[in-house]
């Protein structure tokens, strides 16, 4: 894969606990992808390979749109069965962001490793 380096931000994203809600949020992905929550807490940060997937930048930049692609645990060194995927896209006009799922094999490592 040739990656235009301009576009590969290292922990270019962070997701940050912020109190209850972000358990909430976990224990809801949790469900969703039919773990058991067991009473789970976010960490209280986590890090993300941020890839920026868009084909002409100021096009997007204009428009206030950010479409990335995201990497957990994908640092020399990591565990195999902990590294995982997703989307993330943000609407910075209309304070909006969505996190989708790449592949349902990343959904247990991605619950596993956000949460303590």
């Amino acid at each position: 894969m040739q990656l235009i380096p301009g576009h590969v931000y290292r922990r270019g994203v962070c997701f940050l606990r912020s109190g209850p809600e972000s358990d909430s949020l976990m224990r809801a992905l949790a469900a969703m992808y039919g773990r058991p929550d067991g009473g789970l807490r976010m960490i209280e940060e986590f890090g993300f390979t941020a890839i920026g997937l868009f084909k002409d930048g100021e096009a997007s930049e204009a428009a206030g749109l950010v479409r990335l692609s995201l990497f957990g645990n994908d640092a020399e060194g990591c565990a195999e069965e902990d590294y995982f995927e997703a989307y993330f896209n943000l609407d910075l006009r209309a304070g909006l962001a969505a996190w989708n799922e790449k592949d349902p094999d990343f959904r247990q490592p991605l619950v596993r490793c956000m949460t303590a």
